[in-house]
């Protein structure tokens, strides 16, 4: 018998497929926001993701987040905002 719908609730054996992980160091461009493109610079080049998902994990020296096709984690050159102190 040929099938031409397949019925999802079938599937529940199937694996979710896995993302692809990229991994840079970098630095954001703006905030990170569920909904929202990431934009980072990488090696002078300016980089957009797709849709943001969840960010992950958020630290002074990396950050991790999901978008609809990729986990990425992206270090930074050096601590965000070190640039901007302000020295009396």
């Amino acid at each position: 018998m040929l099938t031409l719908f397949k019925n999802k609730n079938n599937d529940q054996h199937q694996e979710p497929a896995s993302k692809r992980e990229v991994t840079v160091t970098g630095a954001l461009m703006e905030v990170l926001r569920p909904g929202f493109p990431a934009m980072y610079l990488y090696q002078g080049n300016l980089i957009r993701t797709s849709t943001v998902q969840a960010i992950l994990e958020a630290s002074a020296s990396h950050v991790r987040f999901e978008t609809q096709n990729s986990i990425y984690t992206v270090s930074y050159n050096h601590q965000p905002g070190g640039a901007f102190r302000v020295t009396a």
